[in-house]
């Protein structure tokens, strides 16, 4: 099997036993839910690519290696904020909270560390009830193992202007880890407040993140969530997100990555439960040398009259690698739904890749919904065109690829963060090597 091959496999079978599974505060029930977690992933391993989702990303190749799972406690004295964003800053270093580079949050939003957070029931309760800790052997290998627990309560009838801005940064001292680390977000009735996260690193060594979050939006909250990965090499994060969704409630959330990690694997899931609430996503991603995105999303409709669009672009070049695979459920009980789903990608080069598995499952015949993929090359009559306009090959190019991925940025609402997105997707053109285009 491929799992009794996988030293890191046999190295956390080899290291984790009942103490470390106790270590972490909570009550009974949470330590059962951990033990169980343990027991789930020691008998299923990592996904294979026998697995169907996980058939186009080989989890085995990339982590070959041992990763140590003793978090050393790294302190950073400096850190380069993004000044574009004004935000309130939240700075996690491998998972861990930095107090000293870190804002007392505005009215209306509470910040939990993990010891506070797992002594009240209610949050020990719910961690690893909205995202299913048996749907896959890494939700269960982070159930079990996280140490570091971060959770975000927005009051109800809170109106929060000013976003929280979470950094994620990965720092090293001189050797591989696993950082298993978790966030819950609530949203309390008819509240709205924004969410940034964005994803930093400067290592040497390999790193495995296993970071999952759970949020939940109740009855008429508006939540503005936007992701931004600027890892860089070496990182290999898999990132999964579950959004539980009440009556009325609106989830806006955009994924950006326009970085070098090694790998990114992102599994956003949305389950609308509640009547008349509203996701809209958006994602792009722009992919070199030998990097591997992958993006599974699932939008699940429980109940009438819904409405989701989700709608990803990319842009590949060198020998990198993208997944898409996207599936809206329409339940036989979600009469009304809308729902729209697209995949646009740009291949740049013969050694891409890219597998875009747009889906739907639909159970109910009153609803409105349509899925869409394209993978293509450079529009050569565009790019004679601006040629001819004299503008360089180089500089037509760089046009066309800007606008390609323009028309997702220019959905964020926020300023500050579409600037931050926009001044990133210039940093990453600088970089690449157009005269191979």
């Amino acid at each position: 099997m491929e799992k009794e091959a996988n030293k890191f496999y046999k190295y956390l079978t080899g290291r984790v036993d009942q103490q470390t599974l106790n270590s972490m505060e909570g009550d009974s029930d949470f330590s059962e839910k951990r033990k169980a977690a343990w027991l789930f992933f020691k008998e299923q391993g990592l996904p294979t690519k026998k697995n169907e989702d996980w058939k186009f990303t080989n989890l085995h190749l990339k982590l070959s290696d041992v990763y140590n799972i003793e978090l050393p406690d790294i302190k950073i004295g400096r850190f380069p904020f993004i000044d574009s964003i004004d935000a309130c800053r939240i700075v996690l270093v491998n998972g861990r909270l930095n107090k000293e580079l870190s804002d007392e949050l505005p009215e209306g939003i509470t910040y939990l560390d993990t010891k506070d957070a797992l002594s009240r029931a209610e949050v020990s309760k719910k961690v690893g009830s909205i995202a299913n800790t048996y749907e896959n052997g890494i939700l269960a290998l982070n159930m079990a193992l996280f140490n570091q627990l971060h959770v975000l309560y927005v009051s109800p009838k809170a109106i929060v202007s000013r976003p929280v801005h979470v950094y994620h940064t990965y720092a090293e001292e001189g050797n591989s880890l696993f950082v298993p680390y978790r966030m819950l977000v609530v949203a309390g009735k008819q509240s709205e407040a924004t969410l940034v996260e964005s994803f930093h690193s400067d290592i040497q060594h390999p790193f495995f993140v296993s970071y999952v979050s759970e949020q939940e939006l109740d009855e008429a909250a508006i939540f503005h969530s936007h992701i931004s990965n600027t890892a860089g090499p070496n990182v290999n994060l898999v990132h999964h997100r579950e959004i539980v969704q009440q009556a009325n409630s609106v989830l806006n959330n955009s994924n950006i990555m326009l970085g070098s990690a090694t790998l990114i694997r992102n599994d956003i899931n949305f389950r609308l439960k509640g009547s008349n609430s509203e996701a809209n996503m958006i994602g792009a991603y722009v992919v070199s040398d030998n990097q591997h995105v992958d993006n599974h999303t699932i939008v699940d409709h429980q109940v009438p009259n819904c409405n989701t669009s989700e709608l990803y672009k990319g842009i590949l070049l060198d020998r990198s690698n993208a997944v898409f695979n996207g599936k809206v459920f329409v339940r036989p009980d979600a009469q009304k739904t809308n729902a729209f789903q697209q995949n646009n990608n740009l291949l740049l080069s013969d050694e891409a890749t890219v597998d875009s598995k747009p889906q739907l499952e639909i159970f109910a015949d009153d609803v409105k919904c349509s899925h869409g993929s394209t993978i293509g090359q450079m529009n050569k009559d565009a790019l004679f065109y601006l040629k001819s306009r004299g503008i360089g090959d180089e500089a037509a190019k760089r046009l066309l690829m800007e606008a390609f991925i323009y028309d997702v940025l220019a959905q964020i609402e926020v300023e500050g963060i579409r600037t931050y997105s926009e001044a990133l997707l210039e940093g990453k053109f600088e970089k690449l090597e157009f005269h191979t285009i």
